[in-house]
């Protein structure tokens, strides 16, 4: 004889999450795409670019690499991620229960959010939600590849590689 399992609604609000790592776990996790896309990004630089130097290309190019792609996609997969709690499992969110949970029910409870309170914006806060944001953008990147690298596997077959 089985028991039913009920789960108890209770209200709840987000508060964005502070790692306390800080930010650089996530920068550390995300680094394989950062380094990839940086060294893209500098080899276009350097091939675009009227100064014949290669190092002061490199130079130039990582500092507008931060401002213009680093922080601008960190922090816009943040948002978009924070923008629906529900689909993306609270992710970037800290659940704070209006009313008391008890231990042995923490799993059984369904929590329905009332309101979300962000962190005031800062440089380094600007920083920490690039960092949980290209975190995010990596984490894509390793579910969508193999759905983007399975035709070019058969395409490539069929040109006779592989044979």
């Amino acid at each position: 004889m089985s028991a039913k399992v009920s789960r108890r609604e209770v209200a709840a609000d987000l508060v964005e999450s502070t790692p306390d790592s800080g930010a650089l776990s996530h920068w550390v996790l995300a680094s394989p795409l950062i380094l990839f896309l940086a060294w893209q990004w500098v080899d276009l630089f350097a091939h675009y670019s009227p100064i014949g130097w290669y190092w002061l290309n490199l130079v130039l190019a990582l500092p507008l690499f931060a401002l213009i792609i680093l922080l601008p996609l960190g922090v816009l997969a943040h948002m978009i991620v924070t923008a629906a709690p529900g689909l993306f499992q609270k992710a970037g969110w800290d659940v704070q229960p209006l009313e008391a949970v008890a231990e042995r029910e923490q799993y059984l409870v369904d929590y329905k959010i009332n309101l979300r309170h962000r962190a005031a914006t800062s440089w380094p806060r600007l920083w920490l939600r690039a960092a949980q944001g290209w975190v995010y953008w990596e984490i894509c990147v390793i579910l969508i590849s193999p759905l983007v690298v399975l035709p070019l596997f058969f395409s490539a077959v069929d040109f006779g590689f592989g044979r």
